[in-house]
Formats: structure tokens, C-alpha cells, sequence
């Protein structure tokens, strides 16, 4: 199924009747605060109001939500009579709303079903899972859920993160860069570095095809000019000016108003680039999908509270470094680095893992290391070969 996509501003309200025609109510899956505070939430139901569609909101996803927060999401769209679904946030929020579609469309099956591989009778001839119709509208510039027909849930039975054997593509997916301007630097920072771990990864893949290098390389050059900002060299979007506790514009807009409007269309066109980079990883892994580096980063999410775009790119030099010469030539060319080592170097700074121990490190990293050498799956993706020692050596040279 191909997802129809709009990047722009205003994106969410120019595009209300295409969001009303998916459905009669929709149930709007979202966390607690930042599509609040960001204004997505607000224009999405003046969208939905505007059009006369129903709607109902669940706002307890929550960061690598576990499939309880599925469930209970699930449980009040089917009470609600709900027959679509609108992910509004990360990829959490968006990787949750499809498993959400899932489980109401078949709403006589329990949670276990999200991991049963579906059977022909339930999909359809693309191989998607019939479930009730998917809008996306992503706040942030990295995971690309709002491309790809996969979700990943947390399994707190298994201690990790696993990928769900259905795929969802949403029908209709909305960006706009404005989002973006009232993220933390934080997020910004952690969802760009998972931006470019999904482009490493489609290219580094016996998957690869000439359309995901394409999309790979044209995604890595946008990418790129956001490096700044990853390592926070140049601050970006809004910022809490002194009125606590209200997000607002510059506290420079009462002082230099020009500079500050100048500053805001500067801004709004990086972040554009982000979420444009963002959208073309999702794209390239829907072909190939991701690799080793996020295979090695899940036991450090789920049990070590590391962010997920960090704990995916402090390993992207290593498994980099494995590659053939001219693939790593062409990745650190299309990214702006000089050689692995630079690479090396941007990420070491650009990459915080919070203060995770020694020991729950390397115990989590054993585990992960593990968890890939039981599972041929994870490994037949890599096109050199990978045992233990090249595991730990693509763990120690991060």
C-alpha cells in the first residue's frame, strides 16, 4: 500500500476532508504532553470539528509503550464504535496507533494476536493486515513510522522491544515542520541520530535495492545539514521566553523582530530537511528494514532507559567500519565526514546515553549480543559476515 504524504505547513488543516473521508470517528492516539504543548493536537480536532467527524482521544502512550497501553487503547475505541485511527507524536504514539488499528478491526482476537503472523485470510493482496484505515502526524524527525508498515512495542515477558509480524501502512500521512519548532533540543537531537541509523542500516543490507540506495543517499544529504544542530552548535525553534511556563516565540522577538522572523523561516526549513530526511529513512527501510545497530540498542532502551536514537547510533561507526571501502566511502561522503574516525568523533558528542553503570551496560550488551546469535533472522540482513567477535568488535568500537 502506498501512504499518501503531505510536508508542509498547515498540513494537518489543509488536508481535513482528505482525513474525513478515512472514516466516521476517529480514535486519536497520543501521549500525555508534547502533542498538547506543541499544537498538533489542537489542530487536529479544529480538523476534525471542521468536518464534522467524530472523535475520541487516548492520551496514555507512553515512550516504548507495552502492549497493556495497546490494549487499553484498544478497548475504548471499540466502546466508542471507533473505525480509524490517528497516531499524533513520535513514533511511539504512531507505531502504537497501528497496533491499535490492528487489534479493533479483529476486535474478537486478545492482545497475543499482535505477535501471531497473520494468516492469508487476513490480509490483504499486498500483504498488509486488514485493519481499520491509519493517519500519522509526526512531531518528531527520526523514527519515520509514518512511512513504514511497522510498529515495535515494548515486551515487558521478554525484557526487550520486538517488531510486530503484521504490516500497517497509515493511508495518509501529515508533516509539518512547525511541529518541530516547540521539541526539545533533546528530542531533536536523539530522533535525528535514529533518522540516520535507519539510512545506514537499509544501505548496509542484502535487502538493498537501487531505489533504497537512492532514497538512502538523497536522505543522508539532508540529513547532513542538520549536524549542527544534532551537536547543539546552532539552537533552533521556540524557546520559553519570560513567561514561565508558556511556550512561546524567541525572547529575542521583544528585543529584534526581524531577526526573529528571520530566524523562524530559517529555522522551519532545517526542520523541514529533518522531516523530509526522517520520511525518506522510513521509506528506504520499508524495503529493507534496519539491521544490527538497532538490534544491538533494544535491551539498552527497554531495560537501561537509553534513548533510542542514541542507542542505535553509537554503534553505526562499528558496523560501518565493517563494510566494503566503497560503501563506507559512499555513506561518510553522502553524511560530510572525512573518514570513519570524524564519524566516529560527531557521534561520540552527539550520542548521550545518560548514566547508565559499567556492569548494566555490558550485562545489557551480552544479553543483546546473545539475543542476536539465537536469532539467524537478525544476522542474514548484514552482507559480511558476523559472528560473536565481530558483534563485540562492532560494540567496542562505538
Amino acid at each position: 500500500m502506498k501512504t499518501i504524504t503531505y510536508l508542509e505547513q498547515g498540513a494537518v488543516m489543509n488536508h481535513s476532508a482528505e482525513i474525513a473521508r478515512l472514516g466516521r470517528r476517529a480514535l486519536i492516539v497520543t501521549g500525555r504532553y508534547s502533542s498538547k504543548a506543541n499544537g498538533s493536537l489542537r489542530d487536529l480536532e479544529t480538523a476534525l470539528e471542521k468536518t464534522n467527524t467524530e472523535y475520541v482521544i487516548y492520551d496514555g502512550i507512553t515512550e516504548n509503550p507495552p502492549v497493556s497501553e495497546i490494549v487499553e487503547a484498544r478497548d475504548i475505541g471499540v466502546s466508542k464504535g471507533c473505525d480509524f485511527v490517528i497516531g499524533v507524536g513520535g513514533g511511539s504514539p504512531m507505531d502504537a496507533a497501528k497496533a491499535v488499528s490492528i487489534l479493533i478491526f479483529h476486535s474478537g482476537k486478545d492482545a497475543s494476536y499482535l505477535y501471531e503472523s497473520p494468516v492469508t485470510q487476513d490480509t490483504d493482496k499486498d500483504g498488509q493486515t486488514l485493519c481499520f484505515p491509519v493517519v500519522c502526524i509526526p512531531t518528531t524527525c527520526g523514527t519515520g513510522s509514518e512511512a513504514t508498515g511497522v510498529s515495535v512495542l515494548s515486551r515487558v515477558d521478554l525484557g526487550t522491544k520486538k517488531s510486530l509480524p503484521h504490516k500497517v501502512f497509515p493511508s495518509l500521512s501529515l508533516l509539518d515542520p512547525v511541529y518541530l519548532m516547540y521539541a526539545p533540543y533533546e528530542i531533536i537531537r536523539n530522533t535525528a541520530i535514529d533518522a540516520m541509523s535507519h539510512l545506514i542500516e537499509s544501505y548496509i543490507n542484502v535487502n538493498a535495492t537501487d531505489e533504497s540506495r537512492s532514497l538512502v543517499l538523497s536522505g543522508l544529504k539532508l540529513w547532513s545539514r542538520s549536524k549542527n544542530v544534532i551537536l547543539g552548535n546552532r539552537r533552533i525553534g521556540y524557546t520559553k521566553n519570560e513567561h514561565p511556563g508558556n511556550i512561546s516565540d524567541y525572547v529575542r522577538r521583544t528585543s529584534d523582530p526581524e531577526r526573529a522572523a528571520a530566524d523562524e523561516v530559517t529555522d522551519l526549513k532545517i526542520l523541514s530537511d529533518m522531516l523530509e530526511a526522517s520520511n525518506i529513512a522510513g521509506q528506504a527501510i520499508s524495503i529493507t528494514g534496519t539491521s544490527l545497530p538497532h538490534a544491538l540498542s533494544y535491551r539498552l532502551t527497554f531495560s537501561a532507559g537509553v534513548a533510542h536514537g542514541p542507542a542505535c547510533g553509537i554503534f553505526q561507526p562499528g558496523f560501518v567500519s565493517y563494510a566494503d571501502e566503497k560503501t563506507k566511502k559512499t555513506l561518510l561522503r553522502a553524511m560530510d565526514f572525512t573518514d570513519i574516525d570524524s564519524f566516529k568523533e560527531f557521534l561520540g558528542a552527539a550520542c548521550d546515553i545518560g548514566n547508565i553503570s559499567e556492569i548494566d551496560y555490558s550485562i545489557n550488551i551480552e544479553n543483546s549480543i546473545k539475543d542476536i546469535l539465537a536469532d539467524p533472522a537478525r544476522i542474514k540482513k548484514v552482507p559480511y559476515h558476523v559472528d560473536r567477535e565481530i558483534l563485540e568488535r562492532i560494540v567496542s568500537f562505538s
